[in-house]
């Protein structure tokens, strides 16, 4: 009863995801597939009638011996084979521009909703795991879009056509062919059963190597400094031995449908070959309708096994798709409430009440932080590494929700603010600086957001450049503002990369800005630099520093010194100094250490 019930319960999700595909990806093509589906039909019902002019090539042709009869037969069939050569041609283009389509428009939508997650998602799942999931699964896919828009379609109307001429000629002898349908169905059942299983863990397989390769080639450099190069291969290795265990485990139990198919067709051809004979010579069929009917299942062989091959490819494909459309429907956690408003001509006076955070339930990171930062002064947050400085800058643009408090935006909790305008109103310049494989043009420009980033002009750029002291290095390379800087700005020095993310920042001229470490990894020199052009940046503007050494925000509004989720002490630099707390003890051992040093 149980395995019953689950197997209904498989078979209802198998459905819906087949109905998801087509209303989602593939109904929008309805005219073009229905033109298709006309000459598929075409296609099918001229390789029927092809068949069926053997019995009388046979039978007036052979038999009879009627020379002028045969000679009209043979024109008929090239006529009807060149028709079906152009019939194929034509529903092949079709069909295959439509699945493909499909295919890329499931990757384009699972990309789509994939970036509109929340930090929290990604945070939990690995980016390789997500590659994965957008190309291989969605190309997996394709063997439901592709082999059954394109194949399976045309390979059933072959098949009611066959077995319609079968019956016309001997209706009994399409009884001994169904006999032993239900012996197939039933070993086919059990094939699929545990097809599904192990595709399951092949796909997940699949996606932990992806993901595996996603994280040793963004790691290379540390790989190489270790000398790990022998390890990471050996463990690509061991994972790609266990996915060929698996692969072949897949491949056997799907090959394993071909002998069967093949047994149970020796003996329907046995039994056509029997009971065929007995209809000849009792008078009941001749030797062309015999000669026809045996073309007809020749002919319906090959498409019926492709369709009972299917049937099992299907499952691996619905695993994919299950797999994409979690995703899918994996909702952000961060949402716009009902009637959020647009964040504009802002002040930029924050202020955090009460504020408390967690990651995960019952390990608190914040605890009920009260702070305010007035609008175009500069705060800076201070503190040993792990207290919660960088979560309380996170929570400013909503990357993640508070878990209980509220944080307010000239006057209104940012819950109540779109997400959107709440974001093109905060500028983030990190440590961790973040440049696309592009033009250092194109990267500036991507603080202008997606209505102006293509249109921004080059005197802004060239400006913002200046602003951030990145001018003159730029123009010293070769292809100027037009360099490809490579994949994370590796052709860029740490204080050439930094001085582009904050040209960034510049050019997107937001009135809140977030500074998170954006010095603690530079050189002396870069960092002068760099603190120049934050010098610039800051200016006018509501600003929240995050900041290791502590000689770079002396001249802070206010400093915030946390400790274990919690403001522990508050005040500018002059006056924690004086108190003789957790910071003059920080900065003094700063002091301490470069004097030494």
């Amino acid at each position: 009863m149980f395995g019953q019930s689950k197997k209904n319960k498989d078979a209802k999700l198998n459905l819906q995801i087949l109905r998801r595909i087509w209303r989602e990806h593939t109904k929008k093509y309805i005219w073009a597939l229905l033109g298709a589906g006309i000459i598929t039909s075409l296609t099918a019902l001229t390789e029927a009638y092809s068949v069926s002019l053997l019995k009388p090539i046979f039978d007036k042709g052979f038999i009879d011996r009627d020379g002028k009869v045969l000679l009209i037969l043979c024109a008929q069939v090239i006529g009807l084979y060149f028709i079906k050569g152009w019939f194929y041609f034509t529903q092949t283009m079709i069909l295959s521009k439509i699945s493909t389509k499909t295919v890329q428009s499931i990757q384009q939508r699972v990309f789509a909703h994939l970036i509109s997650l929340d930090m929290a998602f990604f945070n939990k799942n690995s980016s390789g795991q997500m590659l994965a999931r957008i190309i291989n699964d969605c190309n997996a896919i394709t063997n439901i879009a592709v082999n059954f828009i394109t194949n399976i379609f045309k390979d059933l109307i072959t098949c009611i056509a066959m077995f319609g001429l079968m019956f016309y000629y001997s209706w009994q002898m399409c009884l001994v062919i169904f006999l032993f349908f239900p012996i197939g169905a039933v070993a086919i059942g059990i094939i699929n059963k545990k097809v599904k299983a192990i595709s399951k863990t092949n796909t997940q397989q699949s996606a932990d190597f992806v993901s595996q390769i996603s994280e040793s080639l963004q790691n290379v450099k540390i790989i190489k400094s270790y000398c790990m190069e022998k390890f990471e291969a050996s463990r690509i290795k061991d994972i790609l031995d266990e996915m060929f265990r698996f692969s072949m485990k897949r491949v056997r139990n799907t090959a394993v449908a071909t002998p069967v198919i093949e047994s149970l067709s020796g003996f329907i051809m046995a039994g056509i070959i029997i009971f065929g004979g007995w209809q000849i010579a009792n008078g009941y069929l001749t030797t062309g309708g015999f000669v026809t009917f045996l073309g007809a299942w020749v002919s319906v062989y090959k498409p019926l096994k492709s369709l009972i091959n299917f049937r099992v490819q299907l499952q691996t494909a619905l695993v994919s798709a299950e797999r994409v459309y979690e995703i899918i429907d994996t909702k952000p956690a961060i949402q716009d409430v009902e009637g959020a408003v647009e964040l504009k001509n802002i002040k930029g006076n924050i202020e955090f009440k009460n504020v408390c955070f967690e990651y995960e339930a019952g390990k608190p990171i914040l605890k009920n932080i009260n702070m305010t930062i007035p609008a175009g002064k500069t705060v800076a947050l201070v503190g040993a590494s792990g207290g919660g400085k960088t979560t309380i800058a996170n929570l400013i643009p909503r990357f993640f929700d508070v878990s209980s408090g509220e944080i307010l935006i000239d006057g209104i909790n940012i819950k109540n603010i779109t997400q959107k305008s709440l974001r093109q109103n905060t500028s983030l310049v990190s440590q961790e600086v973040i440049l696309f494989d592009d033009t250092i043009r194109n990267n500036i420009a991507y603080g202008k957001g997606e209505n102006e980033c293509k249109t921004v002009s080059d005197d802004e750029i060239i400006e913002a450049s200046k602003s951030a002291n990145a001018y003159g290095f730029i123009t010293a390379m070769e292809g100027g503002y037009n360099t490809r800087i490579g994949e994370k700005g590796v052709r860029l020095s740490g204080g050439q990369k930094q001085r582009l993310s904050i040209a960034r920042a510049i050019i997107k001229n937001a009135p809140i800005l977030l500074l998170d470490e954006a010095t603690s990894a530079l050189d002396t020199e870069s960092e002068f630099e760099v603190q120049t052009a934050l010098d610039n940046l800051m200016k006018n503007r509501t600003t929240v520093v995050i900041a290791h050494r502590l000689s770079t925000i002396k001249n802070a509004d206010m400093i915030y010194v946390i400790e274990k989720g919690a403001i522990v002490e508050q005040g500018n630099h002059e006056e924690l100094l004086k108190k003789d707390g957790e910071y003059a003890k920080l900065y003094n051992m700063q002091f301490k250490q470069k004097k030494e040093a």
